[in-house]
């Protein structure tokens, strides 16, 4: 018996360490992918941070500028040319940014391109530097705003110029620069990012050609807040990114290109983050790793030698342990530790909840985007928690679906009153919470789609699941599943209009219709809105509404934007009219789209009659594609004009600098513009900033006198809607 209790035992210690040490070598293997994650994930964090800090710098130049050009008293001394007075209604604007952090330079330029004043040297000016400053010269060319980093007399700095009008008349430019330091503060700030400056070798040495500096490789260091930088490898390359160990310190070093505003590389910034925390945390693990691997070898050859049965049956212990824990993972959401789908629809049955209600979060994905997904995650938590708080005082079981939706289960039977108005109030007790995420404010919106039913087997979760995608497609908060929806149906709808919108292209069943948009004081038509709409097969003419999401789902979407273009120049041709169409984002990355535009407008000599609205919030936010399609028809006279400003990412600092020539205001806020006060604030911000940039103003959805009235007391330029004009074929 002793015989067989030790080969057993030496058997099972032999099996226990290749286990053991098969373990070790797995979890060694995990750790370098954590280690190569961890270091990507530090990659993007300098990534982000280095945009975020360009971003902040340009926002508190961009508030600089507003809160100056927006003084009355200080444009009228600027158009007086009185030095002195616009020196002491300027400096205490300037001296608040410099409390702030976020300016260090304000001059003004006169229209002639001389230097009118400059606050930190009040006695210097009336120098003309527009050849040593491209920069200047474009701006008082353009007369447009420019934001670029640049070398000025003091620095490399990040400027922003804007244009100085009063009462449409111009009168020169503003310039404020933040000096490199200020970015290089902020990265320090955001998380103990040290920064370095390098600049191109050879163009360096022709300004100071017996000054020493540290090379790599092309570039040559010429400031830097760690001497980090200096102990750099010599091949270090300002191409790739780099993981360094320094004194018993670990790194993550990247570069960064600074561009001038024509895209020129200016210099370069070097990033390090100090990640040897995450580097002896895990170099502590793998040393507790190792040691719990050989106590629990030691202590399973003493238990197994001493007793084999105790340690089968702590082995089926840890077996059952384990079994519990897969069943907690299969059952519940590792993000939130919320319970999840599947165990949502096992207790639906269970539980006989009285009814669903779904949660999703509004545009997630373009945070993700935005933020990255570590951001995201923590929007996704914090919002879990605050779905938890809002509903602690109703009878709800929270549960995370998947990604960005959540479920609430109602545990007792309520009215159906009791229900809408519960389900109305979570809603807005939610849309008023703003979530502090890293030192990112964060607003999320969020649609509710929800089923109450008293009978027996009732699909609560499907029927909840159509109505929230009922009130996303409708762009509603709160939607009750009812027979109405016909959701279902609308799925199966879907094929049927594929065939329906592809017979019509096949059997060019598409028109124009056009909306006039107004001259606001006189009434006149400016220009004409194309419009399409489809025919169906009895002659009936369908709305865009009810077919282009189908068309862009299916891939016909591209054939019916060439209809539109091709009709376009026809009427461009035959009329004298102006026209102007929509583009999507999808139009103007498509290469066959552009190509179709660009053929055409160099063939017809009408594009000063053609204007085209870009969509605000359809990914206007990628400056290089959206900028170069710009460029590119303005060469032929066309004009630019941002449609539904005012709802999505809407920002007048990325709308600056897309060269445009009309802001179209969203109908959310002109419809009720008559009777919204808060409506009227903000179109009134829009339409003056507007001006102030020489840009133009066309409010949508003008349904009444009143309407009418009340935008014609703002300031709006044009006015399109139903009070003036309805779509109609073209005469």
């Amino acid at each position: 018996m002793d015989k067989i209790r030790n080969k057993a035992t030496l058997l099972s210690i032999i099996t226990v360490l290749l286990l053991i040490g098969y373990f070790v070598f797995n979890t060694l293997e995990n750790k370098k992918r954590i280690i190569e994650k961890e270091t990507n994930t530090h990659h993007e964090l300098l990534h982000h941070s280095y945009k975020l800090a360009v971003l902040d710098t340009e926002k508190g130049l961009n508030r600089l500028a507003f809160e100056m050009l927006t003084d009355r008293k200080l444009v009228n001394a600027f158009e007086a040319h009185k030095r002195d007075t616009l020196y002491q209604e300027a400096m205490p604007y300037l001296n608040e940014a410099l409390s702030r952090g976020e300016a260090d330079l304000v001059g003004f330029i006169n229209k002639d391109g001389k230097h009118f004043l400059r606050l930190m040297d009040p006695k210097k000016f009336g120098d003309n530097i527009t050849k040593e400053r491209p920069m200047i010269a474009k701006a008082l060319k353009t007369r447009k705003q420019i934001v670029s980093f640049d070398v000025t007399l003091y620095n490399i700095s990040l400027v922003s110029i804007f244009p100085v009008f009063k009462n449409k008349n111009f009168l020169g430019l503003l310039q404020i620069s933040a000096k490199i330091d200020r970015i290089k503060e902020r990265l320090n700030d955001y998380g103990g990012i040290k920064s370095a400056l390098a600049f191109d070798t050879d163009a360096l040495r022709k300004f100071l050609p017996d000054t020493q500096f540290k090379e790599y490789g092309e570039y040559s260091l010429i400031s830097f807040n760690d001497p980090l930088f200096l102990e750099l490898p010599q091949a270090f390359s300002l191409e790739e990114s780099l993981r360094y160990t320094n004194n018993h310190r670990t790194y993550i070093v990247t570069a960064q290109e600074l561009n001038t505003y024509d895209n020129s590389s200016l210099v370069r910034i070097i990033s390090a983050i100090d990640i040897s925390k995450d580097e002896i945390a895990h170099q502590r693990d793998i040393r507790k790793l190792l040691l719990v691997s050989l106590l629990v070898l030691i202590l399973l050859s003493v238990v197994l030698y001493f007793g084999f049965k105790a340690l089968i049956d702590r082995i089926r212990s840890l077996s059952a342990t384990h079994v519990k824990e897969l069943e907690h993972q299969l059952y519940n959401d590792p993000l939130t530790g919320l319970p999840n789908r599947k165990a949502l629809l096992e207790d639906v049955p269970q539980k006989e909840y009285a009814a669903i209600l779904l949660l999703n979060i509004d545009n997630f994905k373009e945070m993700n985007d935005l933020y990255g997904h570590e951001i995201g995650d923590k929007i996704l938590l914090s919002v879990a928690i605050a779905i938890k708080e809002v509903t602690a005082a109703y009878p709800l079981t929270l549960y995370r679906m998947h990604s960005d939706e959540y479920a609430l289960g109602l545990r007792e039977t309520v009215t159906t009153d009791v229900f809408d108005a519960m389900g109305k109030s979570i809603l807005l007790a939610l849309h008023q919470m703003r979530y502090n995420i890293e030192g990112i404010t964060v607003f999320v919106s969020l649609s509710m789609g929800v089923d109450i039913c008293s009978e027996d087997n009732c699909d609560l979760v499907g029927r909840a699941d159509m109505a929230l995608k009922t009130a996303k497609k409708r762009g509603i908060s709160f939607v009750k599943f009812e027979d109405a929806l016909h959701v279902r149906e609308d799925y199966q709808n879907n094929i049927s209009w594929t065939k329906k919108i592809k017979d019509a292209i096949d059997e060019q069943r598409f028109v124009l219709y056009y909306q006039g948009v107004h001259h606001t004081s006189s009434q006149n038509i400016f220009e004409y809105e194309a419009l399409v709409r489809m025919i169906d097969d009895d002659g009936s003419i369908i709305p865009p509404v009810m077919f282009l999401d189908i068309a862009k789902k299916s891939r016909l979407y591209p054939h019916i934007t060439h209809f539109v273009i091709e009709e376009i120049f026809k009427q461009l041709k035959k009329t004298p009219h102006r026209y102007s169409i929509n583009l999507s984002i999808d139009d103007i990355m498509d290469q066959e789209t552009q190509h179709m535009i660009y053929a055409l407008l160099k063939s017809s000599n009408v594009g000063d009659r053609l204007i085209f609205e870009i969509l605000e919030g359809e990914g206007i936010e990628n400056y290089e594609e959206v900028s170069a399609f710009i460029r590119h028809v303005k060469q032929y006279g066309c004009q630019i004009a941002i449609d539904d400003f005012g709802i999505g990412y809407s920002n007048f600092a990325h709308i600056m600098r897309l060269n445009v020539d009309f802001i179209k205001i969203d109908a959310s806020l002109i419809k009720n513009i008559d009777t919204d006060p808060d409506a009227q604030n903000i179109v009134s911000t829009i339409v003056d900033f507007s001006h102030r940039l020489n840009l133009q103003t066309v409010a949508e959805f003008v349904a009444s006198e009143e309407i009418y009235n009340e935008c014609k007391r703002l300031g709006v330029d044009y006015i399109q809607g139903y009070y003036l004009s309805r779509p109609e074929p073209l005469v």
